[in-house]
């Protein structure tokens, strides 16, 4: 069977430099695509799709692949690594901090005086979780207030790692963001998440998609253009060192 879709990808006529595999996945309803790290494109497939369909998928998809290839390549470039050491830097709503690693703390990560704090027993997980469990609070907010204005219910919001992608949403409505999304400045959060609630309305990046994005976010070309840049920069949780 694998290919059989192997052959219905190449009938796709992606561009030859592009890396990818398929994984036949049977809890899977419908066709799903991500671009891993090393820039391998994974064609994730139920098990009873046809090789026509997986063709024709693709091809609909071509565009969006092209930009998540892309966009993949310039994050990899630019990502930062850290160093968990005093005066490291950290990014949070935009705003720049200097790590303090500190030997007694009730929690593993805070921030006082200026100062991203860190305990000594803590690590890069622990920092993340942190974006997380910060992202999951502000991202909540800024979804409720801003699916009134466009017109959805408040759908769950879940902060999670999503690899390449800033945000999705699910079958079930949820709409899911990346950890890293917490260290951008809020109107370029907001971008974030108004680009997943007009999804949860229109599900394809068409004129109509656009239509709405653009009511919601007049100034949206220019956030756009710095979320690109924006997003090169954003700690992903490489380290350089261990933190001992």
């Amino acid at each position: 069977m694998t290919h059989v879709l192997d052959t219905a990808v190449r009938e796709a006529a992606l561009p030859r430099h592009w890396a990818w595999r398929v994984e036949v996945r049977p809890r899977r309803r419908t066709l799903g695509l991500d671009v891993l790290p090393d820039g391998m494109i994974v064609i994730a497939v139920p098990a009873r799709i046809t090789p026509a369909e997986l063709t024709n998928a693709l091809q609909d998809r071509r565009l969006w692949l092209a930009k998540a290839v892309r966009r993949r390549a310039e994050l990899a470039a630019d990502h930062p690594a850290k160093d968990l050491v005093d005066g490291e830097g950290f990014t949070y709503l935009g705003r720049h901090y200097r790590l303090l690693r500190v030997a007694e703390q009730t929690m593993p990560v805070r921030l006082h005086g200026g100062w991203l704090q860190l305990s000594k027993q803590a690590g890069g997980p622990e920092i993340i979780e942190w974006y997380r469990t910060r992202g999951q609070a502000w991202l909540t907010e800024r979804v409720r207030s801003w699916a009134g204005r466009i017109g959805v219910a408040p759908p769950q919001v879940i902060v999670r790692d999503l690899a390449t992608r800033w945000g999705l949403r699910t079958r079930d409505g949820s709409v899911v963001f990346h950890w890293a999304t917490i260290q951008l400045p809020p109107d370029l959060l907001d971008l974030v998440v108004v680009h997943e609630l007009v999804h949860l309305v229109v599900s394809r990046h068409d004129d109509e998609f656009r239509r709405r994005l653009t009511i919601a976010l007049p100034d949206v070309a220019d956030l756009e253009s710095r979320l690109a840049d924006a997003g090169r920069r954003v700690w992903i949780g490489d380290l350089r060192a261990t933190p001992f």
